[in-house]
């Protein structure tokens, strides 16, 4: 077998090969277009219009809910001001509380310290005259003195009260 020959031979090989693949793409064409291709391309026409109208409106849903949000956001910076302003007059008053709390609570110490330093006054006193009179004592002295306990009794509460 000679050159040529071989090379011939492959070549009718290739033809062949070649002969094949155009019947087989001639059948698969008559299925598509004995297969409703006009159909196809219809149905796919409808398909891309429906999705256009969808997309339409998703835009317009999207532009008219990002206004409505846009306000409903704006109410909500409004709220949260109106609110920190709250909380701040809150705060203020509560820290007023605390402070008259504990003005208070100083307060009525000192009352206390006061009342009891009377009280201790006045005994010293009634202890020095009862020392300085006779041992006999009179009711008069005794209702006297009744009276001077009652008395820093009850500046001592009013005290408290007041505090």
């Amino acid at each position: 077998m000679t050159l040529a020959t071989g090379i011939n031979l492959a070549l009718v090989l290739m033809c062949l090969v070649v002969m094949v693949q155009a019947i087989r793409m001639d059948r698969r064409i008559r299925a598509l277009r004995d297969g409703h291709l006009d159909q196809a391309v219809e149905k796919l026409d409808n398909a891309t219009h429906q999705a256009r109208l969808v997309l339409a409106e998703l835009k317009r849903v999207l532009s008219t809910d990002a206004a409505a949000q846009g306000e409903i956001l704006y109410a909500a910076r409004e709220l949260r001001d109106e609110l920190s302003v709250m909380v701040g007059v809150g705060n203020s008053v509560a820290e007023r509380i605390v402070d008259a709390a504990d003005k208070a609570r100083a307060a009525e110490a000192g009352v206390r310290r006061r009342s009891a330093r009377w009280r201790d006054e006045a005994d010293a006193v009634l202890r020095a005259e009862a020392e300085t009179r006779p041992a006999a004592s009179s009711p008069v002295a005794d209702e006297a003195r009744e009276l001077s306990r009652i008395v820093f009794d009850l500046t001592s509460k009013r005290g408290n009260r007041v505090a």
